[in-house]
């Protein structure tokens, strides 16, 4: 998946620029899918993810945090790709995080959807 394709995904690609220290600069609801480029689970999730448009109550992002050397691997403490971080007015307030090997699983999804009801 070039940046091609996570630009033909429809949602906003976020960078190291939209965030200022463990804050997204926005208000709102934001859930961001924190993955990597060179990452076949974050390649196989992003479909799934792209899915939940509309199902999940807020705006879907994804966080392009290929370069190893991104700040956002620490500062968001980023273990596995894809995890997935809702933000609300810009505070962290909710986190799923990849599982080694699987990613996200869609019960993880469907777990998200449900505590936004």
């Amino acid at each position: 998946m070039g940046e091609a394709a996570w630009t033909s995904s429809g949602l906003e690609v976020l960078g190291e620029k939209d965030f200022s220290r463990a804050r997204l600069n926005r208000p709102g609801t934001v859930i961001v899918c924190f993955g990597a480029e060179w990452c076949p689970i974050t390649r196989r999730f992003m479909p799934k993810f792209i899915a939940e448009r509309g199902k999940l109550d807020g705006t879907l992002a994804i966080a392009d945090i290929t370069d190893l050397n991104s700040t956002l691997w620490d500062t968001f403490q980023i273990r596995i790709t894809p995890s997935i971080v809702v933000f609300q007015n810009g505070e962290v307030h909710r986190r799923v995080d990849g599982k080694r090997i699987i990613g996200i699983t869609a019960s993880a999804l469907r777990q998200l959807e449900s505590a936004q009801r």
